[in-house]
């Protein structure tokens, strides 16, 4: 008889992450639980990152180190590392540059396991500097147990509260949605908003998951236009997405609502919450202290405790 797959299957992707790979993984095999298997899929990096990956690999019977013969896109890689799981309840994304507390998988599976409408769970998230000495604020996340999927849809949409793809996952929700979009410029917001439909999101009041900032110094100022091609290509492999206008993404919005487990009258709610969204997409030119205080408003009126 086969034995079962590990509950946990953890997915990292990772392009030349050698600078921090090891605080990573470190921080992953001290975890206090340990049902769980480490997938790296190495996006064909050219620095040391294969060495520390098979190295671990090696170390640890959990971890299995794959490398692509070609830099496929972060937003392939993160499809690719989880197509390699073995099929298990749950399922975590995790960053070749970021730090769990040791108690993070175990805290976030036994919400999980408390509580089975939840699709999603995830710590407070602290953001962390480069050098990991330095703690400058938590990303902006609402715990919705208490919303119906209306407000669970249109916090995702609205950006109120901040999607982020590195949690943990019951892993029947994520067979359910398509794979990462690559027709857009933000996958994983079309999936948070997926994801959001399915069920609520639970959040640990306490800071368990730490981002590094990698990205490191700029060697001069860049348009907002060099920004954005830049991250497709780092997303995707190329330099350019097609097709994201107006009417295609708001499609798309439809397509996800069309197969969502809801009536069509709330399917016709959410999609104008989604339509009002692609028209206030001159957002980011509102004057920054505009921004934080609509922000702000916003999470006030939402993050109130759960009980």
């Amino acid at each position: 008889m086969a034995s079962r797959p590990p509950r946990v299957s953890i997915g990292m992707a990772v392009y030349n992450d050698e600078k921090f790979l090891r605080p990573a993984l470190d921080s992953l095999l001290a975890q206090d639980y340990a049902d769980f298997e480490l997938i790296i899929s190495d996006n064909a990096s050219t620095d040391a990152t294969e060495a520390i990956g098979r190295e671990y690999a090696a170390r640890d019977s959990r971890i299995r180190y794959h490398r692509n013969a070609t830099n496929i896109g972060a937003c392939e890689n993160f499809n690719k590392v989880f197509r390699l799981s073995s099929g298990g309840e749950y399922f975590m994304w995790a960053g070749g540059h970021d730090v769990w507390a040791p108690t993070y998988l175990s805290r976030c599976v036994e919400a999980l396991e408390s509580d089975r409408t939840l699709v999603q769970c995830n710590s407070v998230a602290q953001y962390m500097s480069q050098d990991g000495k330095e703690f400058t604020g938590v990303m902006r996340q609402i715990d919705t147990r208490r919303y119906g999927v209306f407000v669970r849809a249109s916090l995702i949409l609205w950006q109120a509260s901040t999607f982020l793809i590195y949690s943990v996952y019951r892993a029947s929700a994520l067979r359910r949605p398509r794979p990462l979009w690559q027709g857009t410029t933000a996958p994983d917001l079309f999936l948070g908003f997926e994801i959001s439909l399915l069920g609520p999101t639970a959040i640990i009041p306490e800071p368990l998951y730490f981002m590094r900032d990698n990205r490191g110094e700029q060697a001069r100022p860049i348009t907002r236009a060099q920004g954005s091609a830049m991250f497709r290509e780092r997303m995707y492999g190329r330099s350019t997405v097609s097709g994201e206008g107006f009417w295609r993404r708001n499609l798309e919005w439809w397509h996800v609502l069309k197969g969502a487990p809801l009536s069509y009258g709330m399917r016709i709610a959410v999609m104008g919450s989604a339509i009002s969204t692609c028209v206030l997409k001159l957002y980011p030119y509102v004057p920054s202290v505009f921004r934080r205080a609509m922000r702000g408003l916003v999470g006030r009126c939402f993050h109130a405790p759960h009980n």
